[in-house]
């Protein structure tokens, strides 16, 4: 199916069950334990900047519970209106890509305390042909809240269990001369595509334990 065919768009429940930490930390082993990690996207990046988004897994000691996205402000100068993970380039001050990480996570949503560095997973690169590293962290607060930047339309906390059965779909669209298949999810504020939704698809597919979509 393609994201072209009518499509309803999927309305998480508002809670499931949880996914326990030791299997979020086997899917980041998996990952990297593919003889080409560095060839998980198909686009090449286009400089040697990098940038590093906050993959947010909230929940309590029985495991992950929700996923942590942003939709990006309308006006913002790239991907306006898109669903992401937090995140950004790297500036001078940082120490390391999981220090961009945190950074920006703090600057566009607040969020500084209850957070667990987990490990990354093999680098994306945006539309905007920009090199990106995921770093998860597991978010352990009673009571998940945000102060929304500037830069940010909103944040959304959806359910992590049931992403890996969503009704995702596949999108086809052209760059530069070349065509890539990506993975899409319709939701009701706007759909998950794009660079976010490759890496969240792949690292769900391994996470689901599904051979024929894991890294190799």
């Amino acid at each position: 199916m393609t994201a072209e065919s009518p499509v309803q768009p999927w309305t998480p429940p508002a809670e499931a069950p949880p996914v326990p930490w030791e299997r979020i930390r086997q899917s980041l082993r998996i990952a990297h334990q593919s003889q080409t990690p560095h060839l998980i996207s198909p686009m090449v990046p286009g400089s040697s900047r990098r940038a590093a988004v906050a993959v947010v897994l909230w929940g309590d000691p029985a495991g992950a519970r929700k996923l942590v996205l942003v939709q990006r402000g309308f006006m913002a100068p790239q991907h306006g209106g898109e669903l992401a993970f937090p995140g950004g380039m790297v500036e001078a001050q940082d120490r390391d890509l999981p220090a961009t990480a945190r950074r920006e996570l703090h600057e566009e949503l607040g969020i500084r305390d209850g957070l667990w560095e987990m490990g990354c997973f093999p680098d994306g690169v945006a539309k905007a042909r920009t090199r990106f590293t995921p770093v998860f962290f597991r978010w352990e607060i009673a009571q998940p809240r945000f102060e929304v930047g500037y830069e940010i339309e909103a944040a959304f906390l959806l359910p992590l269990e049931p992403l890996m059965k969503a009704p995702w779909t596949l999108q086809t669209f052209a760059q530069e001369g070349r065509e890539f298949t990506i993975p899409r999810l319709e939701l009701p504020s706007a759909p998950l595509w794009g660079a976010t939704a490759f890496v969240l698809k792949a690292w769900l597919d391994i996470l689901g334990g599904t051979p024929e979509h894991r890294i190799c």
